[in-house]
């Protein structure tokens, strides 16, 4: 009991009270059969043009476009249908090396239209207007994370979506991952909204704060779909 107490408070003080007592309830229910759950996301929505991130030296990092380069799309630490999947969809993926090296040390998929979710039936779809991407997968290997990685990516990512006329870059993070919501707000993101996800067996159950509000879906259906939609100016937000 004691372990369990000290569990939860830590939890408490990292991901709030709510988040906290959600995160235990998913652990209970995984406990008890694997094939239930209980996710939550923020949805998040970040300015093109308006990022707050340090720069690195020039000497410290490079990053380029690997879409077209199969020798580095196969380093990625994602399955090859993922990959595919992104690709066929017109996404494009950035990749951080060390500069002068071919050793990677973090990514980002940036999408144009619709994306079905790896980890739960459900499309999320960028609004048409303001101008909108979805940033599907930034990920930081572990031997390089505490540094400029993520900054130098989300540079990058920002300066490849102006290009393309992009007002705002839309995504969901998970609310257990503190850390990373937190990263993404130093960088000037915002939260729009969540999603919730329950499992129940084969059974899922979406509830938002946004159309459809709640959907059920099984394997052998068609996923609901969600449209993120951001502020209507870099200085204003919502949430729900």
């Amino acid at each position: 009991m004691t372990t369990f107490l000290h569990r939860f408070r830590s939890r408490r003080r990292e991901l709030g009270l709510a988040n906290a007592l959600l995160l235990g309830l998913h652990g209970a229910l995984k406990h008890v059969n694997d094939r239930l759950g209980l996710a939550r996301y923020y949805l998040v929505a970040q300015p093109v043009g308006h990022l707050r991130a340090p720069a690195a030296r020039q000497s410290d990092l490079q990053v380029r476009d690997i879409t077209n380069d199969p020798d580095a799309l196969e380093r990625l630490p994602r399955t090859r249908a993922q990959v595919h999947y992104r690709l066929e969809q017109g996404g494009i993926c950035l990749a951080a090396f060390a500069h002068g090296e071919e050793q990677m040390l973090g990514f980002i998929w940036l999408l144009f239209g619709p994306y079905n979710e790896d980890e739960h039936r459900c499309v999320l779809r960028p609004a048409g207007q303001p101008p909108s991407a979805l940033d599907v997968d930034v990920y930081v290997f572990p031997e390089a994370r505490g540094g400029l990685v993520f900054a130098e990516l989300w540079r990058a990512a920002d300066r490849a979506l102006q290009a393309r006329g992009i007002a705002w870059s839309l995504s969901r993070i998970s609310a257990y991952n503190a850390s990373s919501l937190r990263a993404h707000e130093r960088l000037g993101a915002r939260r729009i909204g969540s999603l919730y996800f329950l499992q129940l067996g084969g059974l899922e159950v979406m509830l938002t704060g946004r159309p459809p509000f709640i959907a059920f879906s099984r394997p052998e259906g068609p996923p609901p779909s969600v449209t993120l939609r951001p502020p209507r100016a870099p200085s204003q937000g919502d949430a729900d």
